[in-house]
C-alpha cells in the first residue's frame, strides 16, 4: 500500500480529465501521495453525461487508488451530517468525502472550500492553479 497525505475531491480531478495543464501540474505535484474517496468515485458516476462519458470517467478512475468505504467512514459521515447537515448544510457526499479524509488521517485537496470550512478538526487544501 502506498502512504497517501492527500485525498482529491471530484472538483480537481475534473480539471485533470479535462486537460486543464495547471489543475495537471498541481496534481504531479502531490506524486503519488494522493487518493480518490469511493464517494468521489460515485460523484464523477453520477455526473457523467452519457454512457460514453461513463466509460470515459471508469477508465480514468482505474488509473488510481480508491478508498473504499467502511463502517467506520459511514459512522463519522452520519455524526458530520447531524453536526452541520442544517446550517451551514453539509451534503451526503460531502460528509463521506471528508470522513473518509479523516478516517485516514488525510488532508483533503478541495476547489470548494466553503463546502468543508465548518468541519472542526479537518486538513483542508485548497489550490491556487
Amino acid at each position: 500500500m502506498l502512504f497517501w497525505l492527500f485525498l482529491l475531491d471530484s472538483n480537481v480531478l475534473i480539471d485533470v480529465s479535462r486537460g486543464n495543464g495547471a489543475a495537471i501540474k498541481y496534481v504531479d505535484s502531490l506524486a503519488d501521495s494522493w487518493a480518490i474517496s469511493q464517494a468521489t468515485a460515485m460523484e464523477l458516476i453520477v455526473g457523467a453525461r452519457d454512457k460514453r462519458d461513463l466509460a470515459t470517467i471508469d477508465g480514468f478512475l482505474s488509473l488510481y487508488s480508491v478508498i473504499p468505504l467502511s463502517d467506520q467512514i459511514g459512522s463519522r459521515a452520519y455524526r458530520l451530517l447531524k453536526t452541520y447537515a442544517k446550517s451551514p448544510g453539509l451534503h451526503v457526499f460531502d460528509s463521506l468525502i471528508a470522513a473518509t479524509a479523516m478516517e485516514n488521517s488525510l488532508t483533503l485537496v478541495t476547489l470548494n472550500r466553503k463546502h468543508f470550512q465548518m468541519i472542526e478538526g479537518f486538513q483542508l487544501q485548497v489550490p491556487e492553479y
